[in-house]
């Protein structure tokens, strides 16, 4: 996969922040008789844009348009009977790819096929309202729906709001509809574990504190996507002791930042997430005038990450990117440290 192409794909990937799709065409209603459930009242969800006012209890077929969704179904242990871009989701997410294999496709994120969901007979369809809300109507003709929104406030009774704080909230929400809720509270135990596990590693190396940076490579010359303090890189660099680069909240959780604004930044650590395949090496990624004088790259600080939207997952997928940066981290010399020492 060229640059270009990966890019793409990256920014189709960044589902909740941008975007709005139609679907390919009309279809049938949906005969399933939808019960009252049991949750809080999604009204008062913060986490949810729009939702029908009636809900199955306790769904069994549920269509998802987005890759976060497969995702957390997964991690509860359902499997969705229809799901948008299933040959994108080992290559970008990955989680459980075993259970979501032969999950039927129903078109792409941005224009799923009305025809493919009815085909499916859901019960339940779960999207994003940013994506989705043009054509909540239609989709609620075939099946009761709720549309989610991953826009957090930055801060909720004065402290900081992640990506990652609104991830969960999504996980609990799918959690209660679909009567998994115990499933959900383990999924979160085992992420809090595994955070736990890879915060001891890093003190004990000494990293605690070290300021590092999430960059996503978008094939743009000196140009790249740096996760910002809202982001799910920066709530899980906080679980972690870390302190991710630039820390001030954007609406996306992203920001440009371009290779010269690494020229003044001695003790910061690159975390370089590719876009293309592993056999293009960091030393051609960074093979540019700017790079050469950056401190990450002559301390030999900046370390390749395999493409991915972890950033842009679920709880497993904030767990899996913990993994990688305490890994990838703990590969490279702490700051003061000349790589030749090591």
């Amino acid at each position: 996969m060229n640059a270009v192409m990966a890019a793409t794909l990256f920014s189709n990937a960044y589902a909740f922040a941008q975007g709005n799709g139609t679907a390919a065409s009309p279809t049938q209603s949906n005969t399933a008789q939808a019960q009252p459930q049991t949750c809080k009242p999604l009204a008062d969800n913060p986490i949810v844009s729009q939702a029908s006012p009636s809900l199955p209890a306790q769904p069994k077929r549920i269509v998802v348009l987005e890759f976060m969704f497969a995702e957390d179904l997964a991690a509860v242990g359902i499997t969705p009977v229809g799901m948008a871009d299933p040959e994108y989701y080992p290559v970008w997410i990955g989680y459980d790819n075993a259970r979501l294999a032969s999950v039927p496709d129903i078109g792409t994120r941005q224009e799923p096929s009305l025809e493919a969901i009815a085909a499916a007979k859901p019960d339940l369809i779960l999207g994003v309202g940013l994506r989705h809300a043009p054509i909540f109507a239609a989709l609620e003709r075939i099946a009761p729906t709720v549309l989610f929104k991953y826009g957090p406030n930055f801060t909720e009774d004065g402290a900081r709001v992640t990506q990652l704080d609104w991830g969960r909230k999504i996980l609990r929400t799918i959690g209660c509809l679909t009567g998994r809720e115990e499933a959900a509270r383990a999924v979160e135990a085992k992420v809090d574990a595994g955070f736990a596990r890879d915060a001891q590693r890093l003190a004990e190396a000494g990293r605690r504190g070290e300021q590092v940076a999430w960059l996503q490579e978008l094939g743009l010359p000196d140009r790249y996507w740096a996760f910002t303090g809202n982001s799910t890189a920066a709530g899980v660099a906080h679980a972690l002791g870390l302190n991710l680069w630039p820390a001030e909240a954007t609406r996306e959780g992203t920001a440009y930042v371009s290779s010269e604004d690494l020229l003044k930044k001695p003790k910061l650590t690159v975390l370089f997430v590719s876009a293309t395949e592993k056999d293009v090496p960091l030393a051609t990624k960074l093979d540019s005038p700017i790079w050469r004088f950056v401190p990450a790259r002559s301390a030999g600080r900046v370390g390749l990450v395999e493409r991915n939207i972890w950033g842009f997952g679920g709880p497993m997928s904030a767990l899996r990117l913990a993994n990688t940066m305490t890994d990838t981290l703990l590969s490279l010399p702490a700051p003061g440290v000349n790589k030749q020492e090591r």
